[in-house]
């Protein structure tokens, strides 16, 4: 147990901020290409999103789709 608690130390904090950034720009992505969005607009997002990951995604969670629930 104690190993496993040393390595955790051992973990630079920017490797873990950096990982939980890929996965919000995966999430964000994926979120983007299963809209109903036209294709020009998806690309324009995902263009957004991969080339300013911190602020794209913020973008894109403010101005971007909205979900709307299905109607029966």
């Amino acid at each position: 147990m104690t190993a496993l608690l040393d390595a955790a130390a051992a973990v630079d904090p920017r490797v873990v901020l950096l990982l939980m950034l890929g996965a919000l720009d995966v999430w964000a992505t994926t979120l983007v290409w299963f809209s109903t969005s036209a294709t020009r607009d998806k690309v324009l997002w995902t263009v957004i999103i991969i080339g300013c990951p911190i602020i794209g995604c913020f973008f894109w969670y403010v101005f971007g789709p909205k979900w709307r629930p299905r109607s029966s």
